[in-house]
């Protein structure tokens, strides 16, 4: 009895104590204080904490306040006080809560089990990975992910025994990683973004860890993947990402297909080829199966050895929910893959992208069986047919790609009839003809439209105007010839992208357009007339060019945010605002095709990423604009067939990105400046139709893109265009570039379009035009060194000396114009060399001797017969007069000239050294023979009479006549 007392009392009092920790009014264990002066020595460490992370970190203040385990990101045992946990995750590398390095004082904290660090910026001077985090031995948690690390992986993490999850995601490297193999329950390892490419035994190291659950391998510049394991350790394996990979062998080789344990398995961007593992049908826990690639690598390997079928079967793969195979080179039927999908009840596909293949056939009716579905992606393939609407029976899809296809028929609202959750829809680029009433209200709510190229006109789509989430807008080239409703911009007040260029919209702009959230808007080529209404407040790019737009140009009163502005062929008038100076964030302009005058402000200058400047096909005057000067990032310049005058500054010389440049038709003179050389990146120059005299300028060889040499500093800056075009998707590139304005030049004697800017630039078109100006002097020798230029035009100039002798080295040339000047010479035998020549005018020049030979030239001559007119001293096939010998024909590659080349200078200076003999031998004779002497005399005297005589008598007898 009294030991049932004893244990009573004894159990009342335990529940005494706890009740007051129960109730929160006993406070737990406070933190050790070595611990606490160790965290405070990390803080120490920390050199920047702009949120004020480790504000509550501090030794002073109340009691409560000193206590470490109350302290923002520190958790502590509930038994002991001692610091178990350091959650400090930042915001990543742009957005890192704090700075500063790792401390040693962490080693204090004996009993701490779990650490995170990532996302901040704590690689500290050294910028090493600490050795010393390798002594935490109670450590099962070690996250240091996003720290901007560099250099080895220490070995000594081997030391943390106890780890289960490591994540050293990041840019350090390894070399060995059998340290690894110390570290046997780890269940989660993340190495994204090591470099591994010295480890050729990866895969081996991964099978000594038992226990691994999931495994980050992808863009570790892994070389392979194929080795071979005698035995697989692997059988808790769930998760396995080795994306971003450059594995360039057979799929099938792989050694992970036999992990049947797999769940989820990331191979996407790997470069693997070759068919599919017939593996993948067994492995039925998979539920999600990432094979994809690049659009580059459709691109480049897009031929018959690297095409692969989907044989393999897939219906036992129950659980499968995502399945990834864009861009894999997939062919054969469409119908025929998706009988090999997984068939099972219920169905737990959500995600199915077949987009990027080369798939064809019809899509079967029966897909509206696949009933989760939720993303389907087939778009970029060769399907034909119809669209079943059958497809309209997904009632959980929300995102329908059918892009760039073969398909054809008619689109209704049956279609859609229970697609309630659909948000995006791309049907774009297909015979499709879009039926549907503009009375029709959808079931769903979009946010994504793209109907580009598919009829929906001839009026507009009203039924869109019910959606007004959507944010993305293209419905160009839709066959619309409509005015644009009243309600359209309040409708599409959330659009940010809309594109209805390439329709027959007439009308004029609603003035309300202001109001809109768009940050772009494509309305080019239409009909659309009218001033320009006030811009949205936020726009970046706009395109109103190919239409009848009227007035002066648009105010930058509300849109200094703008980038790119198109406006080209317009009827535009007026001069160009001072105001345009506010778009400080401009690098594209296009105002060309207008009717524009006056001078460009010079304030334009403050637009210091400018890099595409297009003013062409105006009436703009005075001298170079001087605000270019400050343009040191332009790429494109355009100024031709305009009023300008003056010299052409020699600042120019300092535009050194420059890649085009057109000046033609306008009135410049003077001399080419000779520091126009140092635009090594040039490859367009367009200087024709002007009054430019003086030579041709030295050091062309300064050109290196007119060049086969590689010119690495010549590429688009981060800030360019096309750069910004890498982020979009291929549809929305596709719009984009086709609304560049585009270049001309005098080609093959005639103004012909050179194509769009973004053609010249992609293909490195190098074209030299300096015809039709003043220009005298030779021809250099060094212009040879350019063998990369394709055309090269210096006709109509006073050039003189001979054609260069080895201008048969310039093998890129398509057009070649030399007429109306004054060279003298022969014809250089190596014009045979140009295998490439479409076009050679040589005409009116003082061009003699045999014309080589070669089919080449021969074929040119049939087309342009007219091609040697001018030259009377050539001579030979194919021109009718025969040379006198055969020894005065050229030898193929000689360099000398015939005696026949000096035939006709020999004949004019014999003239005249004829003439001054026979002369000086009658005054002779006369002069020593007086009676020759006399007997002249007289005779010129008799003449002279006779010659008087008759005259008076003809003027007598004309004015008896009069009276």
């Amino acid at each position: 009895m009294l030991v049932l007392l004893c244990c009573c009392c004894l159990f009342l009092s335990t529940q005494q104590q706890q009740q007051p920790a129960a109730g929160g009014n006993r406070a737990s264990p406070s933190c050790i204080p070595h611990e606490r002066d160790a965290l405070l020595a990390f803080k120490h460490g920390v050199t920047s904490d702009p949120g004020g992370v480790l504000s509550s970190w501090r030794r002073d203040g109340r009691h409560d306040e000193q206590d470490c385990c109350r302290w923002r990101g520190v958790r502590c045992s509930n038994r002991t006080g001692h610091v178990h946990e350091l959650r400090l995750r930042g915001g990543g590398t742009f957005r890192p809560d704090f700075a500063g390095q790792i401390s040693p004082s962490l080693l204090a904290l004996d009993h701490l089990e779990h650490l995170d660090l990532s996302g901040n910026d704590l690689a500290g001077p050294m910028g090493r990975l600490p050795e010393f985090l390798g002594s935490l031995k109670n450590l099962k948690y070690l996250s240091l992910s996003g720290i901007p690390f560099y250099g080895g992986l220490p070995p000594q993490l081997g030391n943390l025994s106890r780890l289960q999850y490591l994540n050293l995601m990041g840019g350090t490297n390894s070399t060995d990683l059998s340290w690894l193999t110390h570290i046997p329950s780890i269940q989660y390892l993340n190495l994204n973004g090591v470099d591994l490419s010295t480890v050729a035994d990866w895969p081996r190291v991964m099978n000594m860890l038992p226990s691994l659950r999931a495994l980050h391998l992808s863009g570790c510049s892994l070389a392979s993947a194929n080795q071979s394991l005698p035995h697989l350790n692997l059988t808790n394996l769930e998760e396995l990402h080795a994306s971003d990979n450059s594995f360039h062998h057979p799929m099938v080789t792989s050694w992970f297909w036999n992990i049947t344990s797999l769940r989820f398995l990331d191979l996407s961007y790997t470069s693997m080829y070759g068919q599919f593992p017939d593996a993948l049908g067994v492995m039925t826990s998979l539920q999600v199966l990432d094979l994809s690639n690049y659009y580059y690598y459709c691109d480049y390997h897009d031929d018959d050895k690297n095409m692969r079928s989907m044989t393999v079967d897939l219906k036992n793969l129950c659980n499968l929910e995502v399945l990834n195979l864009e861009c894999t080179l997939l062919y054969g039927d469409v119908a025929e893959l998706f009988r090999n999908l997984p068939r099972c009840s219920p169905n737990k596909l959500q995600k199915l992208d077949l987009g990027s293949n080369h798939l064809t056939g019809m899509l079967p009716r029966w897909m509206g069986q696949f009933m989760s579905l939720v993303v389907l992606n087939l778009g970029e393939n060769y399907i034909t047919g119809h669209v079943p609407y059958e497809i309209g029976k997904l009632s959980n899809l929300t995102h329908l790609d059918l892009n760039t296809n073969k398909l054809d028929g008619t689109i209704t609202e049956e279609h859609f009839a229970s697609a309630r959750s659909l948000q995006y829809i791309d049907l774009s680029y297909n015979a499709l003809k879009i039926e549907i009433s503009s009375d029709w209200q959808p079931p769903f709510e979009l946010e994504i439209v793209n109907f580009a190229s598919c009829q929906m006109g001839p009026l507009f789509p009203g039924w869109l105007q019910w959606s007004v989430s959507i944010t993305y807008l293209d419905i160009s080239s839709a066959g619309i010839a409509d005015r644009i409703p009243q309600r359209f911009f309040d409708a599409f007040s959330n659009v940010w992208f809309m594109n209805i260029s390439n329709n027959q919209l007439n009308g004029t702009l609603p003035a309300d357009m202001g109001s809109m959230s768009l940050l772009e808007l494509y309305i080019g080529s239409n009909k659309l007339t009218g001033q320009i209404p006030t811009l949205p407040p936020n726009i970046h790019t706009l395109d109103l060019s190919n239409n009848f737009l009227l007035g002066p140009l648009p105010s930058a009163t509300r849109s200094a945010n703008l980038s790119q502005l198109y406006l080209f062929s317009n009827r535009l008038t007026g001069q160009i605002p001072e105001s345009f100076c506010k778009y400080q964030q401009l690098f594209m302009l296009d105002l060309s095709n207008n009717f524009l005058e006056g001078e460009p402000p010079l304030c334009l200058g403050v637009t210091e990423y400018m890099e595409f400047v297009a003013l062409s096909n105006n009436s703009l005057s005075g001298k170079f604009p001087s605000f270019l000067q400050k343009l040191t990032n332009v790429l494109f310049l355009d100024l031709s067939w305009n009023k300008f005058s003056g010299r052409l500054p020699m600042w120019i010389g300092s535009l050194t990105s420059l890649r085009v440049i057109g000046l033609s038709h306008n009135k410049f003179f003077g001399s080419i400046p000779v520091n126009i050389t140092n635009l090594s990146c040039l490859e367009y120059m367009d200087l024709n139709n002007n009054k430019i005299s003086g030579s041709l300028p030295i050091y062309l060889s300064n050109f290196k893109f007119m060049t086969n040499t590689s010119m690495m500093g010549c590429y688009y800056s981060p800030k360019t265009f096309y750069s910004h075009l890498n982020s979009l998707s291929t549809v929305w590139m596709r719009t984009i570039s086709s609304d560049l304005n585009s270049l001309s030049t005098v080609w093959k004697g005639r103004e012909l379009n050179y194509g769009s800017i973004q053609r010249i630039l992609d293909t490195s078109m190098a074209s030299i035009d300096l015809s039709s100006n003043d220009l005298t002097g030779e021809i250099p020798e060094e212009i040879v060194v350019l063998d990369a230029l394709v055309n090269l035009n210096l006709s109509r100039n006073h050039l003189t000396g001979v054609i260069p002798k080895k201008i048969g080295e310039m093998r890129s040339l398509q057009s070649l114009d030399l007429s109306r000047n004054m060279l003298l010479g022969e014809i250089p035998a190596t014009v045979s060399n140009l295998t490439f020549l479409s076009y050679l005018e040589l005409s009116y020049n003082d061009l003699t001797g045999r014309i080589p030979s070669g089919v080449q030239l021969d074929t040119l001559y049939a087309e342009y017969p007219s091609m040697y007119i001018g030259n009377i001293g050539l001579c030979g096939h194919p021109l009718q007069n025969n040379c006198s010998s055969e020894r005065h024909a050229p030898k193929q590659g000689g360099l000398g000239r015939t005696e026949e080349g000096y035939g006709i200078p020999f004949f004019y200076l014999g003239l005249g050294c004829g003439f001054v003999v026979g002369t000086w031998i009658a005054f002779g004779v006369l002069l020593f023979k007086r009676n020759w002497r006399i007997a002249c005399f007289r005779l010129s005297d008799k003449l002279y009479d006779k010659v008087y005589v008759l005259v008076a008598t003809w003027a007598r007898a004309r004015q008896t006549q009069t009276d």
